[in-house]
């Protein structure tokens, strides 16, 4: 337990160093880009721990590691803000003339067309912006890095393991042992290829005018080939020929570090026989078995290099989505990689990077509330979790907390970089005039506040959650 608990410690501050320096380095760069004076650029908040100056710039490691600042000349209310809990605060609260006065004399001997506040407002509004459009893009090149350098996954079977009753493919003869072998004509060789070769047709194929009669499956029963002629129709009834069908393999494939199979000794490769007394062939049949048998002793059987071995494991009770918990020994079906090219790999990349968006917002839509929300406890957890299953897998994670926080930035609250834009906008309603440093110093302290407090509410629900309730 003390191994986990470390491990997501670690896990949870590498993902928040990655993610926070990407999107500090954001804002820094179009600093430099538009000739911005950057004071500091500083990993963490709060006091300064490590400091060093590399030329005009102060770069700084503080001791609260959430979140980050760059420091930019003649910045007014936010330098002040940043310099909160420093230990370099001014003497003059934020928001006063005499506070604005202090802040402005730190800056005399900076050339004014070099202070952030005398940039034209197309280019602060994207210095701010820089920051959680690169956290956006890292998660896209970190997707497309991992599946280029790791390749696709597949399951090389083609054999089936399960043929729900009344599915389309029952109906159609498909059959448990059934090994296909080549659909319309194309050789199968994965249970990936299984799937995307019957998905359904598309409209076009479906039309009248098409002479498309359906699809012609070869497949391999006991000693004879055997070809089965599945029609349109059954795919349109259905959407999926495969849908239920589960491929015949309980190969091994990873095992979580730490976790309740790895305490059971299974390894990569072994393949399972028996769970709970009952035979498995598929596993859909292991997961079925496990997930009723949360907190009891389950005993299992399997064969490594063809010698048997057997054991007993009480599978974990873990929530696999808000309000739903199941029993879990942590393993995965034994799995091959296929090599993709760079292109291939960036498409990738930036169609999950853009699922993990659509996907977060149709959770807040349909299932707002506090189990949709998760703190440093809860981040750390998964994130020590997947680092436990791989390093490829912890990096996938990292991709999508960095996609998180591009969307959590993008808020209109002011203290996040979607707060400054929504100032920027009224700026450029009023004609050019800046909102009056007064109600930015309010409305930046009630952000500030809220901010917090939501920090604090969320700290404490994790805690809550994690404890079991």
């Amino acid at each position: 337990m003390i191994n986990i608990w470390i491990m997501g410690i670690l896990a949870f501050m590498l993902t928040l160093v990655l993610v926070v320096v990407v999107h500090e380095l954001g804002h820094f760069l179009f600093c430099k880009l538009f000739g911005v004076y950057v004071k500091t650029f500083s990993i963490g908040i709060g006091p300064k721990l490590l400091r060093k100056r590399w030329g005009e710039t102060e770069y700084v490691i503080s001791a609260i590691p959430f979140g980050g600042y760059v420091k930019m000349a003649g910045e007014g209310l936010m330098e002040e803000i940043q310099d909160t809990g420093t230990w370099e605060e001014r003497k003059y609260p934020m928001g006063t003339e005499a506070g604005n006065m202090e802040a402005a004399g730190l800056d005399d001997d900076i050339p004014p067309e070099r202070h952030f506040f005398n940039r034209p407002a197309w280019q602060r509004g994207l210095v701010f912006l820089a920051g959680p459009i690169f956290n956006l893009v890292f998660a896209i090149l970190l997707t497309a890095s991992v599946v280029f350098v790791v390749g696709l996954p597949f399951i090389p079977c083609t054999t089936i393991g399960l043929v729900p009753e009344e599915s389309v493919a029952a109906v159609n003869g498909l059959e448990s042992g059934d090994r296909i072998l080549e659909v319309d004509g194309q050789e199968i060789s994965s249970w990936n290829e299984v799937w995307s070769s019957t998905m359904p047709l598309s409209v076009a194929e479906t039309d009248k005018d098409s002479d498309h009669s359906g699809l012609s499956i070869v497949l391999e029963r006991g000693t004879q080939t055997v070809t089965l002629n599945v029609p349109v129709l059954s795919l349109e009834n259905d959407g999926y020929l495969l849908s239920g069908l589960e491929p015949q393999t309980t190969q091994v494939g990873l095992v979580q570090r730490w976790g309740k199979a790895s305490e059971l000794g299974l390894e990569e490769g072994d393949i399972i026989e028996t769970v709970d007394g009952q035979k498995v062939t598929t596993f859909g049949d292991i997961a079925r078995l496990i997930k009723v048998a949360a907190d009891r002793e389950v005993a299992i059987t399997w064969s490594r290099n063809g010698t048997p071995m057997s054991g007993s494991v009480v599978p974990q009770l873990k929530e696999i989505e808000p309000g739903v918990s199941e029993g879990r020994i942590s393993i995965e079906p034994y799995y091959e990689y296929d090599k993709v090219n760079l292109w291939q790999a960036s498409q990738i990349g930036f169609s999950n990077t853009m699922n993990i968006i659509s996907r977060t917002a149709d959770m807040l839509r349909k299932k707002p509330g506090l189990d949709s929300v998760g703190g440093p406890v809860r981040i750390g957890q998964v994130a020590g979790e997947m680092l436990r299953w791989s390093f490829s897998r912890f990096l996938f994670f990292a991709a999508f907390f960095s996609v998180n926080l591009f969307l959590l930035n993008l808020l209109p609250i002011p203290v996040l970089d979607g707060g400054h834009v929504l100032f920027l906008i009224f700026e450029v309603l009023r004609g050019g005039k800046p909102v009056p440093e007064r109600w930015q110093a309010i409305a930046t302290q009630i952000g500030l506040i809220v901010l917090l407090l939501f920090m604090v509410f969320v700290f404490v629900w994790d805690i809550w959650k994690v404890s079991g309730h």
